[in-house]
């Protein structure tokens, strides 16, 4: 008997839609747990005995228990289905019960994860990436991360070249047009540096760009996609002010760094991810970042990539 995947996302994650549609045609019984409805809409329960120990999700009136569970795909592990009108301690309260209930998961579940939680919270540490990046032979900026005004400073007086600036996160709750991107900074920034005190930043050289690379991996899947984001003014220091205005196509990638990227996704134990990669006017491939979480949608409908087949492939075959 086939087991289920566990497609742990949100309502309206069009990624999810397009796995599921995948997941059937290939006749692989799956479950969808949006965690936009937990727990209010849907449930976790954990039942342990000296007999026995399971565990089972309720989600859409559906029900899945722990051993029938092959794999899961796991798009975010943030419980917010909440009642809109709790107050603020007891959402408070109730947001650390979720999560730790959730987290048990992250434990006694042992199919294919992808990616699972931990491997996902240490990769998602931007100076984690640049010590591991560095370790496996990546070429990276010239990079402080740091909360000391007088420490960024010096690193910023002492550049010949220009310095970008880099939140470590980027909130997903922020009002339209208050995204913070990856900018350059100018004097009025440099006066306003002790800002940094409360919120640490990551302050990098500005590497001069032929074009970009926006790199998935599945597995042993590697799917290159060059972004021309050289084009567009608007793009030119960070193509995410206007993602779908640039040029993507599919591009080759030279064999070591192919090797590099799959050591990378090892010493994190991915197996999905999204690289972001400069390269220079001489050809330098220069690693920027990993989201392992990142959207490919808009990668495959431009390059024609078949990365929904290849996480198919990965989702599917603990479950046969």
């Amino acid at each position: 008997m086939k087991k289920t995947c566990l497609l742990v996302t949100e309502r309206f994650e069009p990624t999810a839609d397009l796995l599921i549609a995948e997941l059937r045609r290939r006749g692989v019984p799956c479950l969808r747990w949006n965690l936009d409805q937990f727990p209010l809409g849907s449930s976790l329960t954990f039942r342990a005995s000296n007999a026995d120990f399971g565990a089972e999700v309720i989600s859409d009136g559906r029900r899945v228990d722990l051993e029938s569970i092959g794999s899961v795909w796991c798009r975010g592990f943030q419980p917010t289905g909440f009642p809109i009108d709790i107050g603020s301690a007891d959402k408070k309260f109730a947001e650390t019960e979720a999560r730790r209930v959730l987290a048990g998961l992250m434990s006694v579940v042992k199919p294919v994860w992808v990616n699972h939680p931990h491997s996902h919270a240490l990769a998602n540490s931007k100076p984690a990436q640049l010590f591991i990046a560095r370790q496996v032979g990546l070429e990276i900026p010239p990079t402080i991360i740091s909360n000391d005004p007088t420490e960024v400073g010096s690193f910023i007086s002492k550049s010949k070249e220009q310095t970008v600036y880099k939140t470590l996160s980027q909130s997903l709750e922020l009002e339209r047009g208050k995204a913070l991107f990856t900018s350059a900074i100018s004097e009025r920034e440099l006066a306003k540096l002790n800002l940094i005190r409360l919120t640490p930043g990551i302050f990098q050289r500005l590497i001069p760009k032929a074009f970009e690379l926006r790199v998935t991996v599945v597995g042993p899947h590697i799917f290159p996609a060059k972004i021309d984001s050289q084009a567009n003014v608007e793009t030119k220091i960070d193509w995410r002010h206007a993602p779908f205005e640039v040029d993507g196509q599919p591009i080759d990638l030279p064999s070591d760094v192919r090797t590099k990227i799959q050591a990378f996704m090892a010493a994190f134990g991915l197996i999905y991810g999204a690289f972001d990669f400069i390269v220079t006017p001489e050809g330098h491939h220069v690693f920027l970042e990993l989201n392992p979480s990142g959207q490919y949608m808009w990668i495959e409908a431009r390059t024609g990539h078949q990365i929904t087949g290849a996480l198919s492939d990965a989702l599917c075959q603990p479950c046969q």
